[in-house]
């Protein structure tokens, strides 16, 4: 099931020991995607193929805190009434 999901949305590069740090020991289940941003992110693969069959992007901390960012001043905009949001 999981399985059968595409993956051409995004771009994937292998992960080498080249591009290892100090601090972060890449694990062979580990994948790195690029987000749509350019940024490469370092993902367990279980992580991914959980986000991918929810239907999310897979995005890095910064783009992931911007999205959070401009839902919650919507939400306070829709409570305040400064929007009025038909339904």
């Amino acid at each position: 099931m999981i399985e059968d999901i595409a993956y051409d949305s995004v771009s994937y590069v292998p992960c080498t020991h080249a591009s290892i740090t100090l601090d972060h020991l890449s694990a062979d289940n580990e994948m790195c995607v690029y987000c749509m941003c350019g940024r490469i992110v370092n993902l367990d693969r279980s992580e991914m193929k959980l986000k991918l069959s929810l239907g999310k992007e897979l995005q890095c901390t910064f783009c992931r805190n911007q999205r959070i960012s401009k839902e919650i001043d919507y939400l306070n905009d829709l409570y305040n009434g400064i929007i009025d949001e038909e339904c």
